[in-house]
């Protein structure tokens, strides 16, 4: 305790250089902590559902096809479900948008329809009220509902007596028959409801295989292995193959299988990559952080060489005082890393407000007890590192020496100056380390802005709809309600086009399926064609400028009476009809007998899902007058700025329905920026860890400059009065200060060449030794160093001899 107290005494004394010793440090543990928590609650934090391990997503494979996940069919799952030895329990789900009817605005929500087993396979249960039971999931007996905890305040004002009440959902009547407790982490994020999911007889039968629209989780057996499951799909996979002759040569030619994926795997995706690229970042902030620290203490030990002489001749050994050096480090640690946590906790809500999308399980990420733990640790540790400097060059050093000396000429010794070289050396070396994949990233980033689309998103909005089936029960119905509803768009002021998509780009909705080509047949071991398949309507390619290259779009005379036409676009055309036009040609989406689809416009091809991935799918656009969906997304091009539309579309479809609400408004712009919300955040979060690395360095090599001028005060005024001019000063103090700064960018080099490797999986047209990106960040740092050399070797210069010797 003594020692704490002292230490807190003789930082008080020195309130400039506590204040940025802990300002380094809070910076370096904020963002570690910051990151940590994320990590944790990503990546290291156990799932709210027991035996978790247990628990798979199952997916279908078509890797021939190019398709290496998709989602399930009902047969499928049932097969594996009651086939697979290794599958105790299983589940299947999928999205729904439901139409919630109350007080107010009509609002979209998103719903998901499950198995009652859903419950069963994750081993949780609603925590007011009960789950679903099997006679609920009946085709026309189920409508029932659970809440999710967030609807359930939201909506419902946490009312306890909600259970056995009725919610209006697209325009009937659901029981609530519970809620869900708030730590039950759903699939997808945004669910707002449950709803029972219904089998008829025909999706349960062979007929339903290859309609792949929902998702599996299994849960498996005590002591069972993702690998034995997948050898029993595949088992599965052969039965049905000799039972159904019919699929044969679909399955071998597409390869069609299932496989099993560690349920975090799958949910964290590829946010691990990310986040551990951030962590190590944060990581060389903190090192950096440190040397920063230890030169300051350390020079700061020097300048007290006079006290500690004093204090050894009254009895005092190096060990006390290099004990005292080490509780001053620790003592300033623990007060950085307070500060530290309070800057932790406000990084955390800034990252998740950022990127919450990308970071599944981190919307109430906060301060749990072991990042406050690990924060805790990374204190008292970052203290002992840098306090342990000062301590052993106050062990090596001769005090007594001191004595002998007034305390404004003593000079620190050749293995104190070394040391505190080395550091600045290592925090150039890693400040050059993060600034270069920081710059990796942004020319990354750069370059994926750069990508054309393939289509305009400049003054687009969109707006998703979801016609209810008990007032629009048939496809009349709904085409009407479509028509009318461009109609109204079109006629809005400052509206240029409007049209319709089953599938707006970058929304994470993606439609595919196989089809053939009449008059073409696969080779023995060639798959079926197999594509994007997108329902459009109104003046859809205009408003989003696809341009047209051959043929025709559609128009008046494309109705369900007439015969069926598909768009198709460019990539299709090149690939099938690379020797002959594509007009004309005929495709089907059935089997042989489904009736044929004349192509008769060929279109631009678009990159809607990843601009960091190439195209490798052909897309088909099929007219909404001869598919009639109950789900479309309004797209209007505008000339004016697209948000201040937003009220009268809504008004406009209120016009034609006044419980049919919508949802997912964004422009266009808003939907492109989400996709690159992956790539944008570790680009920036990376960009500023190199940003603070660089002030750091500048401000370790202006310190130990300054410091070692101050310190060589009366050697540089002797050198004047022997007749050194103040140019020959200046190139002494500044090759000083760049020898070290060269030999710290010459490691940093080297230890970026070796590490930007763990980059990749993040850049974009950017190689992981881009040269203009290592060239650019030297000669950055190089500058930098110059300037923080520049100003000590100035001062150096302006040293008056008389007064020097004066002194001596």
């Amino acid at each position: 305790m003594q020692d704490i107290r002292y230490a807190l005494r003789t930082l008080r004394k020195q309130p400039i250089f506590t204040l940025v010793a802990v300002l380094t440090l809070t910076l370096g543990i904020g963002a570690n902590t910051a990151i940590f928590s994320l990590s944790y609650q990503t990546l290291l934090k156990p799932l709210p559902y027991p035996d978790a391990d247990r628990l798979v997503f199952v997916w279908n494979t078509y890797p021939l096809m190019g398709l290496q996940q998709a989602s399930v069919s009902i047969p499928d799952y049932i097969d594996r479900k009651t086939q697979a030895p290794a599958i105790e329990d299983a589940t299947l789900f999928m999205n729904r948008r439901l139409n919630l009817a109350s007080e107010g605005q009509p609002e979209q929500i998103r719903g998901l329809a499950v198995t009652p087993s859903f419950f069963t396979t994750l081993q949780r249960q609603p925590f007011l009220g009960r789950a679903f039971n099997e006679d609920e999931a009946r085709t026309g007996a189920d409508k029932f509902a659970i809440l999710t905890y967030g609807l359930w305040n939201s909506r419902f004002a946490a009312d306890l007596a909600i259970v056995g009440r009725d919610v209006r959902l697209n325009g009937e009547p659901y029981r609530i028959v519970g809620v869900l407790p708030a730590d039950f982490d759903l699939p997808s994020r945004e669910v707002a409801i449950l709803v029972p999911f219904s089998f008829t007889p025909q999706q349960m039968s062979d007929q339903g295989r290859g309609n792949e629209f929902s998702s599996m989780i299994a849960r498996l057996r005590p002591g069972a292995t993702i690998a034995q499951a997948n050898a029993q799909m595949k088992i599965i996979v052969d039965r049905n193959i000799e039972r159904l002759p019919q699929r044969a040569a679909f399955a071998r030619t597409s390869g069609f299988g299932g496989f099993a994926v560690d349920i975090r795997d799958e949910l964290v995706g590829d946010v691990r990559e990310q986040l551990y690229v951030l962590q190590g970042g944060v990581i060389l902030v903190l090192l950096i952080a440190c040397a920063n620290v230890a030169n300051l203490l350390l020079m700061r030990a020097t300048g007290r060489g006079r006290e500690l002489a004093i204090r050894t001749t009254l009895g005092a050994g190096h060990w006390r005082l290099a004990r005292q050096m080490l509780t001053e480090g620790v003592v300033l640690s623990v007060i950085g890393g307070v500060c530290g946590l309070a800057l932790g906790l406000a990084g955390v809500r800034a990252l998740i407000a950022l990127s919450e999308r990308q970071l599944p399980g981190v919307v109430d990420a906060s301060l749990h007890p072991v990042v406050l733990a690990f924060t805790i640790a990374l204190a008292v540790v970052t203290g002992l590192v840098f306090g342990i400097v000062p301590a052993l060059a106050v062990m090596r050093g001769n005090t007594n020496a001191l004595l002998k000396e007034d305390a404004t000429r003593g000079s620190a010794s050749r293995t104190t100056g070394l040391t505190r070289a080395t550091l600045v050396i290592a925090e150039v070396a890693l400040a050059l380390v993060l600034l270069v994949g920081a710059g990796l990233l942004i020319k990354s980033f750069a370059q994926l802005q750069n990508v054309n689309p393939g289509f305009s998103s400049d003054n687009v909005l969109t707006a998703q709809l979801a016609l209810p089936a008990t007032r629009y029960a048939d496809a009349p119905a709904r085409r009407a309600f479509w028509e009318r509803l461009v109609e109204k768009a079109a006629a809005l002021p400052a509206v240029t086009a409007a049209g319709l998509t089953s599938n707006v780009p970058f929304n994470g909705s993606v439609s595919s399926g196989s089809y053939s080509i009449v008059g073409f047949t696969p080779g023995p071991t060639e798959a079926a064609p197999h594509g994007r398949q997108e329902i459009v309507g109104g003046d859809y390619f205009r408003a989003m400028q696809i341009p047209l290259i051959a043929g025709r779009l559609f128009n008046e005379s494309d109705t369900a009476d007439s015969a069926p036409v598909v768009v198709v676009d460019e990539y299709l055309a090149k690939r099938y009809f690379a020797n002959r036009s594509a007009l004309g040609q005929q495709v089907r989406r059935g089997g042989p007998t489904s009736p044929p689809i004349t192509i008769v416009g060929v279109v631009g091809t678009i990159n809607s899902i990843d601009l960091g991935e190439p195209v490798l799918k052909e897309r088909l656009y099929y007219p909404v007058s001869q598919q009639s969906p109950g789900s479309m997304a309004l797209v209007l091009k505008t000339g004016v700025d697209p948000q201040s539309l937003v009220s009268q579309v809504r008004g406009a479809v209120q016009s034609l329905d006044p419980e049919q609400p919508i949802a997912d408004v964004r422009t266009m712009d808003q939907w492109v920026a989400r996709s690159l919300e992956s790539r944008r955040t570790p680009m920036m979060l990376l960009g500023l860890f190199g940003a603070v690395a660089l002030i750091l360095s500048a401000i370790g090599i202006y310190g130990v400059l300054a410091f070692g001028v101050a310190q060589r005060n009366r050697e540089f005024g002797i050198r004047q009065a022997l007749g050194a001019d103040r140019q020959s000063i200046l190139s002494l103090v500044l090759k000083q200060g760049m020898i070290t700064a060269g030999i710290g960018i010459a490691l940093g080099l080297a230890g970026s060449i070796a590490l930007t490797r763990y980059l990749q999986s993040l850049l974009f047209g950017v190689g992981t030794h881009d040269l203009a990106v290592f060239g650019g960040v030297t000669v950055m740092l190089l500058l930098v160093a110059v300037a923080a050399c520049y100003v000590p070797a100035r001062r150096a210069t302006r040293i008056d001899p008389m007064e020097t010797l004066r002194d001596a």
